[in-house]
């Protein structure tokens, strides 16, 4: 009995790093090969409390692979576009000012009326009212409602609120978003153009989002 309290104990504290390491996400936030390493580690822990005959080191070893996979994966598709779709994919427009785009709906296997159920969900029972809606990487819907459907503030009481078009990340961590670009209307010859103009180089960005008015942040790359 006291051997399986100890193995129990390690296990424990193994997998309470190993969540740790992995990320603070909720299951609904995990990315898929995050969702993967997680299945996977909780069955080496239950395998290695319900039977002590398999040691110890049979469970320890594969966690530790599948933790330095996850971070190798994940230091990867950070630096790599290429990488970052094959293994978290790109988010999807799914609805564009008030239109669905039926055939992203049908790639993405979701049904007209699991599109809006998720609407009513966030308080939207009109596809009309959304100028965005946008199926994330972790398979959560962001909904972006058009100007006048936006809920009203106690600043809307004194002022007239200004219509905020959707940003777009053009760029991020010096890689250009070519997807992104389509959606403003943009193509690589104009981000060619403006970054000349204004001295900038693309190693230098970590993050430049620009809307269909042609609205234009730029954060800069950290020196370390």
């Amino acid at each position: 009995m006291a051997t399986v309290f100890i193995r129990t104990a390690i296990i424990y504290v193994i997998f309470f790093l190993s969540v740790r390491i992995v990320g603070k996400r909720q299951v609904g936030e995990l990315q898929l090969s995050e969702l993967i390493t997680m299945l996977m580690l909780s069955e080496l822990a239950v395998n290695s409390i319900q039977d002590i005959s398999i040691p110890l080191s049979y469970s320890i070893i594969p966690v530790i692979f599948l933790l330095c996979a996850e971070i190798i994966i994940s230091y990867l598709s950070i630096k790599s576009q290429f990488l970052k779709k094959i293994f978290f994919g790109t988010p999807c427009i799914i609805i564009k000012d008030g239109k669905i785009d039926q055939k992203q709906l049908a790639k993405l296997r979701i049904s007209v009326n699991e599109l809006l159920s998720e609407l009513r969900l966030k308080d939207y029972s009109d596809v009309e009212d959304i100028d965005y809606a946008i199926i994330e990487q972790n398979g959560q819907i962001s909904v972006f409602p058009k100007h006048k459907k936006l809920p009203t503030s106690i600043e809307d009481l004194y002022e007239k609120r200004k219509p905020s078009p959707l940003p777009f990340a053009i760029i991020t961590d010096g890689k250009v978003n070519k997807n992104d670009l389509f959606h403003i209307g943009k193509d690589e010859k104009w981000l060619e153009g403006y970054l000349k103009k204004h001295n900038l180089r693309l190693d230098d960005i970590f993050l430049l989002t620009s809307n269909r008015c042609g609205d234009i942040n730029i954060i800069y790359k950290e020196e370390k």
